[in-house]
């Protein structure tokens, strides 16, 4: 079981450097763009961490989407939890990475439902995604659910904080994120 933990939660950390769907469902093209407003922040970080077989996540591009005081608390097993700062993370995720064979398959983080409240600077925002490795191409994967902490500073929108938990029989999602 605490493989099955573990392998989650490399997917929450892959989710993160393929085109970043747009607020109104257009493709975000630039970088300017991704970080231009709550959701495509959001959303361009699970594409920064997904990619094909072969390749793997561009970290010094998902490092931008962080402040340098930014924080990830992650579920390690089914009773404890992890805060660690972004390349602590980054070096957990990429060791899950190698450790799952996750290069050889690929990785897919993708966003199920996102549930976005903004105020002025401030922004919280849940998602409920799906982590799952791309071969084999049916592969049921994971659904976790991440809690951001945003805000706007030098005119583009941070991350300040991540919280992830795994759903579980025992932990399913909220009504209201179903």
């Amino acid at each position: 079981m605490k493989t099955v933990h573990a392998f989650c939660l490399v997917i929450l950390a892959l989710s993160m450097s393929i085109p970043v769907p747009g607020i109104c469902g257009g493709e975000v093209t630039t970088t300017e763009e991704v970080f231009s407003n709550p959701e495509s922040l959001a959303r361009g970080l699970y594409a920064a961490v997904t990619f094909d077989s072969g390749a793997s996540p561009d970290w010094s591009y998902v490092r931008k989407f962080f402040l340098p005081e930014a924080v990830i608390g992650v579920r390690k097993t089914r009773t404890t939890m992890e805060v660690m700062n972004v390349d602590a993370f980054i070096k957990w995720f990429d060791d899950d990475v190698k450790k799952f064979k996750m290069e050889e398959k690929g990785f897919e983080e993708s966003v199920q439902k996102l549930k976005l409240f903004v105020f002025g600077d401030i922004a919280q925002c849940f998602v409920v995604y799906k982590a799952r490795l791309k071969t084999p191409a049916d592969s049921p994967g994971q659904i976790g659910l991440d809690s951001f902490a945003l805000m706007k500073k030098d005119e583009r929108w941070w991350v300040v904080s991540i919280v992830n938990d795994i759903v579980t029989p025992e932990r399913p999602l909220p009504e209201d994120l179903r």
